[in-house]
């Protein structure tokens, strides 16, 4: 019979009883605790990583007992340095909230390593290049949502996680997507709309730009690098021209609308945040150029613009016309049209339009208010200039908007 000394490294002593009664259900009389000194060999270290410093002890482990097996557990706000796991070759790793089932998984591999002397366990090399390969890893998807969170404190933890992040692949940019599709339509509604919609980004910028896609708050996120020449997507012309082809091959091929917000493109890494708050306000602004792309640049940083943008919003189911605005603001109003036009993009008229038409959208998706009630509570003067309206804006009438379903990205 096989006996293993384990040392155990673990404060919590409520989850230390739990593995230690795992281990003995799993393979009663084959561990034995014992502390570090009094042992002879050592074949397994359970080391507990509640500080940044408890590597620093894995890592003498490491040294002092290169034939034995360390496993750490690593607390949930120090996953960003579970790359330091890779780089000391560890043949296992645990992240907190603990799980019977998957803690026995992995002491089941380790143990058929140890009794056969063969890397049937996943090696940290292994785990590196697939991390380096799959898109979905645990370690590289917590790592980017701390990014965008913001929780990212400094330049070490980004070089910490490049064992799992390439630095190539860290974002620049964030798009905030919306997505809606057409459930009535003659084409079949594919089961899974967001693989979907990433497969089709991946197939247009494979070769153009590193991507990464997080379901966050219910929308999807797309994280990207562009070439570091580019200050703004915008001025990336290749990358544009895919963005329209893939918007375009999503709504005829598979019946899917996408409404993107799109922020500012930010090098240093710890700003990549900023680039997402920017996301989420440009995605509820009425666009310029094209009704599925919103860029935050896009946005009128003007104060006294702002806060008529503000009171448009407050009042768009009212017949308010540029001089009240205008009025409102203390400007004239050819000075305001001027002005408007240049730091929107669009007219006054049609701003106040689309405002509206974003207004109404719950209406029709959440309530079945006939059109002629929608038309009437938000400032249009019939139904019919109401559903032309929509219609150039939104690309879709209102019934047929009616008809879409949003894609809830969980």
């Amino acid at each position: 019979m096989i006996i293993l000394n384990v040392v155990w490294y673990v404060e919590n002593s409520v989850e230390k009883q739990h593995m230690m009664g795992w281990l003995e259900e799993f393979l009663p009389n084959t561990f034995v605790v014992c502390e570090e000194r009094a042992a002879n060999e050592v074949a397994i270290f359970v080391c507990e990583i509640n500080r940044l410093f408890d590597w620093v002890k894995v890592n003498r482990l490491k040294r002092n007992y290169p034939n034995s097996i360390i496993v750490p557990i690593v607390a949930v706000h120090l996953t960003y340095s579970t790359g330091i796991a890779i780089e000391l070759n560890l043949q296992a790793l645990l992240i907190k909230p603990l799980q019977k089932q998957k803690f026995l998984r992995i002491v089941k591999k380790l143990f058929t390593s140890f009794k056969e002397k063969q890397a049937h366990t996943l090696t940290m090399l292994e785990l590196s290049q697939q991390i380096a390969q799959n898109h979905t890893s645990p370690f590289r998807e917590a790592f980017l949502r701390r990014l965008i969170r913001g929780e990212i404190e400094n330049e070490q933890e980004i070089i910490q996680a490049s064992s799992f992040v390439s630095t190539d692949c860290i974002p620049n940019l964030v798009f905030l997507i919306q997505g809606y599709i057409d459930v009535n339509h003659n084409r079949p509604v594919p089961e899974d709309a967001s693989s979907v919609i990433t497969n089709v980004f991946r197939q247009y910028f494979a070769d153009k730009a590193p991507l990464s896609f997080l379901n966050f708050e219910r929308y999807l996120l797309l994280l990207m690098r562009i070439p570091n020449d580019y200050t703004s997507f915008k001025h990336w012309a290749e990358g544009v021209l895919c963005l329209h082809e893939v918007i375009e091959v999503l709504k005829k091929d598979h019946s899917i609308h996408l409404f993107i917000g799109i922020g500012g493109v930010f090098h240093q890494s710890l700003q990549v945040k900023e680039s997402y708050s920017q996301a989420r306000k440009a995605r509820r602004k009425p666009p310029v150029d094209n009704i599925h792309i919103r860029f935050y640049e896009d946005l009128t940083k003007h104060e006294q613009l702002q806060k008529a943008l503000h009171y448009i919003e407050e009042h768009y189911d009212k017949q308010i016309t540029i001089s009240d605005v205008a009025n409102y603001i203390n400007f004239s109003s050819t000075h305001f049209s001027r002005l408007f036009k240049k730091e929107t993009g669009r007219n006054f008229v049609d701003y106040v339009a689309f405002t509206r038409i974003i207004k109404t959208l719950p209406f029709l998706r959440k309530y079945d208010y006939t059109i002629e009630k929608i038309s009437a509570s938000s400032g249009f003067n019939t139904p019919n200039y109401y559903s032309l309206t929509f219609k150039k804006y939104v690309g879709l009438s209102p019934t047929e908007y009616r008809n879409t379903k949003e894609i809830l990205f969980k």
